[in-house]
């Protein structure tokens, strides 16, 4: 009676494992490196006004001067 039975084959279902964090991870890196990037550009605008004589300074406003 064996030999007449047909044997099921296995089946193993897998399931995949999602992070949660990892898709909104890194936004505040960008964010942040924006920052930072504006903050060293004004520093270097206040230390290059500061580098600067008088004359210089009217000689860059009259070079940017439309008229």
């Amino acid at each position: 009676m064996a030999n007449d039975q047909t044997v099921a084959p296995v089946i193993i279902k897998r399931k995949k494992i999602i992070a949660a964090d990892g898709h909104h991870g890194g936004a505040w890196k960008v964010a942040y490196a924006d920052f930072v990037t504006a903050m060293m550009a004004f520093f270097m605008l206040m230390w290059l006004l500061n580098a600067t004589t008088e004359q210089q300074k009217k000689g860059i406003a009259d070079y940017f001067s439309p008229f």
